[in-house]
């Protein structure tokens, strides 16, 4: 069934036919089947990107007249293929001026770059399809990049931003100090000037911290003496349930050696800094 005998309004639109749906894609397979017969990657590559870009810009196409002229055309670009594949020197030195950026899309392209004077915004290197093209298809797996062996892009490094230098009204006689914390870190300021965020959040962060073991360390103690006033109550009931109930003290002992390791430690640098402000 052709085009022009579904002038006629069929119940469903053509594209939604199988009659039409079946032919278009065995000739775009085809298409692209042809393509990779080139020997030179170049080629493959440029035949490639084209047919798929021309097939999915002419896909939502609703016009019987323009449906056919496109498959026209479709047509015309198989047998132009074929012929260069098979020694045609006009229909090869077309492919090839086209893949190589002597005319076309790409001379357009490669023009625009050789004139272009801020190098740091060749976005065309990315991706050569026109405006519309990216804008119907925005995600990256349909870009058609630019050939390294076409164009290479200029080494553009971008100069390093330089902050001016506040100028603070302290003297010159400013002195360092070294401040230690409850927990026994050592830090140097500066007395009248602002203590940075960072800092701050990162004492705040460590403060937290140590409360979280200190809880936990003391949570345990209270979790074991239950456990052993229970055993206790168990062993005068009945001496049984009090062995079932040994697995519960092991594993809080267990867990309170690895959280008295650090109890000690913060205890011995409190102990310092104490001696330290007496003397």
């Amino acid at each position: 069934m052709s085009l022009q005998i579904l002038r006629n309004k069929p119940k469903r639109p053509f594209w939604k036919l199988p009659q039409h749906r079946l032919p278009v894609l065995s000739l775009y397979k085809s298409l692209l089947n042809t393509s990779r017969s080139f020997p030179d990657d170049l080629h493959q590559k440029y035949l490639f990107y084209n047919i798929r870009l021309n097939f999915r810009l002419r896909r939502h196409e609703t016009s019987i007249s323009k449906t056919v002229e496109y498959l026209k055309e479709a047509q015309e670009c198989k047998s132009i293929i074929i012929k260069a594949l098979k020694g045609n020197q006009e229909a090869f030195q077309h492919i090839d001026d086209l893949a190589w950026g002597r005319k076309g899309r790409l001379k357009e392209v490669l023009d625009i770059l050789a004139n272009w004077k801020r190098p740091k915004l060749h976005k065309f290197v990315l991706d050569t399809r026109t405006h519309g093209a990216r804008t119907l298809d925005p995600h990256p797996a349909y870009r058609i990049p630019l050939d390294k062996r076409l164009y290479t892009p200029p080494e553009y490094k971008e100069l390093e931003k330089k902050l001016p230098k506040k100028n603070h009204s302290f003297g010159s006689d400013l002195k360092i100090h070294t401040v230690v914390t409850q927990l026994g870190y050592k830090l140097q300021r500066v007395r009248g000037l602002k203590q940075p965020t960072w800092i701050s959040m990162m004492m705040n962060k460590r403060i937290r911290a140590h409360q979280r073991r200190i809880d936990k360390f003391h949570q345990l103690e209270e979790q074991l003496e239950m456990v052993r006033i229970e055993q206790h109550m168990l062993s005068m009931l009945d001496p049984k349930l009090a062995e079932e109930e040994k697995g519960f003290e092991e594993r809080i002992l267990q867990e309170l050696n690895e959280s008295k390791k650090y109890h000690d430690k913060m205890i011995k640098l409190q102990a310092r800094k104490e001696l330290d402000v007496d003397i």
